[in-house]
């Protein structure tokens, strides 16, 4: 299996050509194929090949002047599904693995002889399955009287990995009894689960105004988390109102 590059390559002088752009999905779904893009300038050089490669090892090559111009190498854990390459790009189309992931993508263009000059960029890509819909709050009563106990159960849709779920009660991460842990469903083809956490919420006798009660389904997944919410107002002695959903990204840079 073709591995990482010598260290002549490694070591080669700096060339004029250069990688324009490298297009790496941040996130990668396991139930779909993730499309790859490098462009890049040649300026006066003549183009003698360009290589993908995932961590160390090399996925796909081109090279123009062979027959046939492009091969693949299917390695552990990923699966080279087709590509097209031209003069000034070259994009190609991975099955990711079916488990949460992370892997470094890199794109390397090389120059013909006698220098054969590199250029290399290189961007990570993490796989998981992300729910197709927002999670449902189900339980809040229509009526709610100081001094009664509310219980609130939280559902996540499949994803992968397994959505862990926290509960916020007035946006200060509630507290919950050690048998309120997010559950998980059996696996679903691909190793999708759903989940779901029960909160149990003691209204006090002095109780007024409105409770503000959010869940978040947060797919641990590196680098960022990704964080799906759903807010619902209680408002005691007044009926539930729901409040708009709210869908964002966590980036940790």
């Amino acid at each position: 299996m073709p591995i990482f590059s010598t260290l002549v390559e490694y070591t080669a002088i700096a060339s004029a050509h250069k990688i324009t752009q490298l297009k790496v999905p941040l996130y990668a779904d396991s139930r779909r194929a993730a499309e790859l893009s490098c462009h890049f300038e040649m300026d006066d050089q003549k183009l003698h090949s360009v290589k993908w490669y995932r961590d160390m090892h090399e996925i796909f090559r081109y090279n123009p002047t062979q027959k046939p111009p492009i091969r693949f190498y299917n390695v552990t854990g990923i699966m080279v599904q087709g590509g097209e390459c031209q003069n000034d790009s070259c994009t190609v189309r991975v099955m990711p693995p079916p488990v949460a992931t992370r892997a470094a993508y890199s794109c390397e263009v090389s120059t013909e002889g006698p220098k054969f000059q590199i250029a290399r960029q290189t961007k990570h890509m993490t796989v998981g399955a992300m729910p197709d819909k927002d999670p449902v709050i189900v339980g809040a009563a229509k009526l709610v009287k100081p001094g009664e106990q509310i219980l609130l159960n939280c559902t996540s849709d499949y994803s992968l990995p397994p959505s862990d779920i926290n509960w916020y009660i007035d946006n200060e991460l509630a507290r919950t009894e050690p048998w309120q842990r997010t559950e998980l469903s059996p696996p679903q083809p691909g190793g999708l689960r759903a989940s779901w956490r029960i909160l149990r919420v003691p209204v006090p006798a002095s109780a007024s105004g409105a409770l503000r009660v959010r869940c978040e389904a947060v797919l641990l997944v590196d680098p960022p988390v990704v964080s799906y919410c759903q807010q619902i107002e209680i408002l005691l002695i007044v009926k539930v109102k729901i409040s708009r959903n709210l869908y964002y990204f966590v980036h940790d840079i």
